[in-house]
């Protein structure tokens, strides 16, 4: 009698669950818009015109400047003009029916600061040279953004694609848009327009601003290479980049709200070692902590945990973590990662602690089991490369005639191995990374039990 009542409880328990579990992903998923299905891919009206596609344009005119050439530096920004011209449901074309903004622009990145293809940091001006928000190419307004130029990724389109998956997956996810660049008119190639990783509470990061009455903050972190400038957090766990305060800025960071940043942060950081489920599940968000973990193993995504990790905290909210930068994922590293394949982030940070938790390994695991019949299924995810493949069409030729080194390699970072010499072979090369991840992950998952 009383193992048939346990396990009456045990049912009822799980069936509990499992429906908390499906509200819960339904509310806070919003509706994700995915562009390669929603937008025009018809250039029948580009047939005889120069500087046309199906695409948004965007020209930066640089106002006669050279972008300086020094990495990640705040104080490297120039003014240009920057000027969309963006047909919707017909062609956009160079010089035709443009929006101009004002806006300021830098080099970006880590170690893409050292590529051919560039990508940019721009931030929108009004006409007293003050933040401008709008809604750029369409996404929710703001006035930070970035430009990002696939070179590493010969697919062009990881960073789209894991972006867009992950906001149908997780609670937060950076919005992106397709675009063709021009610098002074000269055509620069096929680059993503995307949602710098930004205080925004209606898109983006959604915490709430920070009162200026208050030491207490909603806060953003970046576990990255670190600038002289940033502010760095105290941690206990030794890594090989620091954790750096993102939000507020550094101009609106008093000595008394980096030392509130530090005790609440240390305090979560206390919980998640101790272990213990229900000590740290009141201080993190445990189901975007176990998102997260399933995205960046699914993908082998090597920088998580080590570089471009983004966490962050509403002051009246859990931490919880951001997704940033599949350049590098699916096997495009230089090193074969399907060779020898295992869990590669469970001695990462945070994951060492939460991986100990007997409840939060169920909770990735029933995860991961729901998303391969979804978003982390083959077939969803095959048609999804097909299908934005497609929808870049001649796209994809303009940008390889730019840049037609990234296909004769080798290339920095690039072994021999995994240095495709056409957009076909590198979109092979992603299928079968998908496919041999997924069935090691679905043979593999449940060992998570046994770390």
């Amino acid at each position: 009698m009383k193992f048939k009542i346990i396990a009456i409880f045990t049912i009822i328990f799980l069936i509990v669950g499992g429906i908390f579990l499906n509200n819960y992903y339904k509310e806070t998923t919003e509706e994700v818009y995915h562009q390669h299905l929603e937008d025009n891919n018809d250039e029948i009206g580009c047939q005889y015109i120069e500087n046309c596609s199906h695409l948004p344009i965007i020209n930066i005119d640089t106002l006669n400047q050279q972008i300086p050439t020094i990495k990640n530096d705040e104080k490297s920004y120039i003014d240009t003009e920057i000027t969309i011209y963006d047909g919707g449901k017909h062609v956009s074309i160079l010089g035709i029916n443009g929006t101009k903004y004002n806006a300021k622009i830098r080099i970006r990145g880590r170690s893409s600061y050292n590529f051919n293809k560039r990508s940019y940091a721009i931030k929108l001006l009004d006409e007293n040279n003050k933040n401008l928000n709008a809604a750029f190419l369409g996404m929710p307004e703001d006035n930070n953004w970035v430009l990002y130029g696939p070179y590493l990724d010969r697919t062009l389109i990881r960073n789209y694609m894991w972006y867009n998956i992950s906001q149908e997956i997780m609670t937060a996810a950076p919005q992106t848009r397709f675009v063709e660049l021009y610098i002074n008119k000269e055509y620069k190639g096929l680059y993503l327009a995307v949602e710098a990783v930004s205080q925004n509470e209606k898109s983006r990061v959604k915490i709430t601003k920070q009162n200026k009455d208050s030491i207490a903050t909603s806060y953003i972190l970046q576990l990255d290479e670190n600038k002289e400038e940033d502010v760095i957090i105290e941690s206990r766990i030794k890594t090989e980049y620091p954790l750096t305060i993102e939000y507020p800025k550094i101009e609106n960071l008093s000595d008394e709200t980096i030392q509130y940043i530090n005790d609440d942060y240390s305090k979560i950081e206390e919980k998640i070692h101790s272990g213990k489920y229900k000590e740290y599940s009141k201080y993190i968000d445990v189901y975007s902590f176990a998102d997260y973990f399933i995205i960046n193993e699914f993908t082998l995504n090597i920088d998580m945990g080590t570089l471009s990790t983004y966490l962050y905290k509403d002051v009246s909210g859990k931490l919880k973590l951001y997704v940033w930068d599949f350049n590098l994922a699916n096997n495009n590293y230089d090193f074969d990662q399907l060779e020898k394949q295992s869990f590669v982030h469970i001695d990462k940070i945070w994951y060492r602690a939460l991986l100990r938790s007997p409840e939060f390994v169920e909770i990735v695991i029933d995860r991961y089991k729901k998303l391969r019949t979804t978003y982390l299924s083959e077939k969803y995810l095959f048609n999804y490369i097909d299908t934005t493949v497609t929808y870049l069409g001649p796209a994809i030729d303009r940008n390889y005639e730019v840049w037609d080194e990234m296909l004769k390699g080798p290339i920095k970072y690039m072994p021999t191995v995994t240095n495709p010499r056409s957009h076909k072979e590198a979109i092979s090369q992603l299928k079968d990374a998908i496919h041999q991840r997924g069935k090691w992950m679905d043979e593999n998952i449940e060992s998570l039990r046994n770390l």
